[in-house]
């Protein structure tokens, strides 16, 4: 069995896509990572300006 370490914030179903972002991060062409880092940085920028998640659910039945 794999060992594995809880992060603050981040969900089951995301675990794939940290693991995707990991071997792309760590891929032996330099061109990779970069493109991974530059694409995180576009996704940091685009997060800062959506408005803030609500948790609280719409009762859409009425």
């Amino acid at each position: 069995m794999a060992k594995t370490v809880s992060v603050i914030g981040i969900e089951d179903k995301e675990l794939r896509w940290i693991r995707a972002l990991v071997l792309l991060l760590r891929h032996p062409d330099p061109s990779i990572p970069e493109l991974a880092r530059q694409a995180l940085l576009y996704l940091t920028g685009s997060a800062a300006e959506r408005p803030p998640r609500t948790t609280r659910t719409l009762n859409r039945a009425g």
